[in-house]
């Protein structure tokens, strides 16, 4: 084995990310049975000098990465490469859940089937990148896979035991004093069963049957694994800085920073090694799937809505029982497969029970292209209101039969939404109204937005009291005063409204959520039509649902109440159609 360092190089220019959607396809693959969801990125003219294949990391590392990845390869695909990015075997929008057996087996086979795209799409050479675990299991797969170019090793994990450790350890951190389910390993946005976290635990780079790969290692300052992948792999090892992992991955998603210059060491490493001529590419379409629920199966498909090109998925039944439309929205800058996966959960368990559901990404987010003139990854842009009205206008046969779906910044949308145009019901979880809106960097604050309190308002003012128990008793006051002088933005006032306009609300929300705006204040926001308007604060709720008994039990909530909203009271209750998973229930307070 040889050792070349890798120098630095510049940064790649981002303006190559703007690529048109037309060379960008999203489409199943792989089992007709068990199919699994990528997208294939390539050049402009049609002709490739060779296939990268991206493995992602697993868990919140998964949803920290996403954005950097599709990145990466809009990036290999201006430099004249296609690329590949998918999702495991049961994560992302493939089929299958985190609780099916032989788990690694699957995500490995995943593996084998995107590269097998590859190759079909027209590539002589295939190449694979894989971050974290991600970067593991590429290593397996090299080694067990006919001839692989390249792989690179991007920010690799010590050991699967030590990420099994750190990221069980992390998660129960975050717990604090909540339960922790036996006989699983529970990590931030996946649940393992025993046999999944002995197989990840255990697992090796195999010897491999063929001739040995050119590697690129990219390890954070300071950092070496415990396991020689890149020794186990290549007769030519090259090693680099993975720069700025720590600002990707160990930060909240929202403060997540794109490590661009590791890209530009990446797809510079990528096209400098490969040196085959070009071939034409021509990409297998796959745009819909059947996928297995609970007995029954569903069909989704990959679909892009209005002028701005939004990207999402519909999820249909076989027979539709009802005629809503539900449309579930970005939270924060995640994508569209929703908090831990859940939107894409609760798609395929509402459409088996003959519910019409998409979800899909607001413009600048997840896989959606921006606006003209807007910045990517903006929470809370003013192009969110166009983006709803979009995908109501285009998804729903009647535009005004829709429920929205949405938690945190998705929440807050679909209550301003559902207070600008008419529709059919809201569940809002976490809604977050106290904020900044970006656009106040540079001008006024957009008039669509009727419930938002800017930060540094009037209404932030008891925040200033040090005093727990005198910040208490104030509160209330503070909050009544605030809404005297702002009464349209008075939760009573256009809770109200909300009625009035026949919208069904569902809120859930922890205590700190509730406080944001302004629930304290009164002694019940719930009105006395109390079947149209249903406020839940639940004690211990985490604002991202990242325990899995609470994204069970927030399921079950919003299903609950969707079958009493959008079916007769004759039909049978929620109870008899399991959603997916079932936890313990905190105290709630109505």
């Amino acid at each position: 084995m040889s050792l070349v360092r890798v120098t630095e190089r510049a940064a790649p220019d981002q303006s190559a990310t703007e690529t048109r959607p037309d060379t960008e396809t999203a489409l199943w693959f792989g089992p007709t049975d068990r199919p699994l969801f990528g997208w294939v990125h390539r050049p402009a003219d049609d002709t490739a000098v060779g296939a990268v294949v991206l493995c992602p990391p697993l868990a919140r590392e998964w949803t920290n990465a996403h954005y950097a990845y599709r990145m990466l390869a809009q990036l290999l695909a201006a430099a004249g490469m296609l690329a590949v990015r998918f999702d495991y075997d049961g994560t992302g929008d493939s089929a299958g859940v985190d609780g099916d057996p032989a788990r690694v087996a699957a995500w490995l086979a995943s593996i084998s089937a995107a590269i097998e795209l590859a190759r079909e799409s027209g590539s002589a050479s295939v190449s694979l990148v894989g971050m974290r675990m991600g970067a593991l299991l590429a290593a397996v797969a090299a080694a067990k896979t006919e001839p692989i170019d390249g792989v690179v090793l991007w920010d690799p994990c010590p050991s699967p035991r030590a990420f099994l450790r750190e990221q069980s350890a992390l998660h129960r951190l975050a717990l604090e004093d909540h339960p922790v389910q036996e006989g699983v390993v529970e990590l931030p946005g996946m649940v393992l069963d025993a046999e999944t976290a002995t197989d990840l635990g255990s697992l090796e780079v195999p010897d491999s049957r063929h001739p040995r790969a050119r590697v690129l290692l990219l390890t954070r300052p300071g950092r070496r694994p415990q396991v020689d992948l890149a020794g186990a792999l290549g007769t030519e090892v090259a090693e680099g800085p993975a720069l700025g992992q720590e600002r990707l991955l160990d930060v909240d998603l929202a403060e997540r920073e794109i490590p661009v210059e590791t890209m530009g060491h990446i797809v510079s490493w990528l096209t400098t090694q490969n040196r085959r001529p070009a071939s034409t590419i021509t990409v297998p379409r796959r745009e819909s799937a059947r996928i297995g629920v609970a007995g029954t199966s569903v069909t989704e498909q990959a679909v892009r809505i209005g002028p701005a090109g939004l990207f999402g998925i519909v999820t249909d039944p076989d027979e539709a029982k009802v005629s809503t439309t539900v449309l579930m929205l970005n939270s924060g800058n995640n994508s569209h497969t929703g908090p831990s996966r859940l939107w894409v959960d609760l798609s395929r368990h509402w459409a088996s029970m003959g519910i019409r559901c998409a979800r899909f990404d607001q413009s600048g987010l997840g896989d959606s292209p921006t606006r003209p003139g807007q910045a990517p990854q903006v929470i809370r842009a003013p192009e969110n209101f166009d983006d709803v009205e979009d995908a109501r206008r285009v998804l729903a046969t009647d535009p005004t039969d829709v429920a929205l779906v949405g938690l945190c910044s998705g929440g807050y949308q679909a209550l301003e939404a559902a207070l600008s145009q008419p529709m059919r019901a809201v569940c809002a979880i976490n809604p977050v109204l106290h904020f900044t809106p970006p656009e106040l960097a540079d001008g006024p604050m957009d008039p669509r937005r009727r419930i938002c309190w800017p930060v540094g308002s009037f209404v932030g003012a008891y925040r200033l009291l040090a005093v727990e128990p005198v910040r208490r008793q104030l509160s209330k006051l503070l909050w009544r005063v605030a809404h005297l002088l702002h009464r349209r933005r008075n939760p009573t006032g256009w809770l109200d409204r909300l009625r009035d306009q026949s919208v069904d609300v569902l809120i859930l929300c922890g205590v700190n959520e509730g406080r944001s705006f302004g629930m304290e204040a009164y002694d019940t926001l719930a009105t006395a039509d109390g079947d149209r308007i249903q406020i839940e604060v639940i004690e211990g709720l985490d604002h991202a649902l990242v325990p899995a008994w609470q994204r069970a039990d927030v399921a079950t909530r919003m299903t609950d109440h969707l079958v009493r909203v959008l079916f007769p009271p004759e039909r049978p209750t929620a109870s008899d159609a399991t959603a997916p998973g079932h936890g313990p229930t905190e105290t709630v307070a109505r």
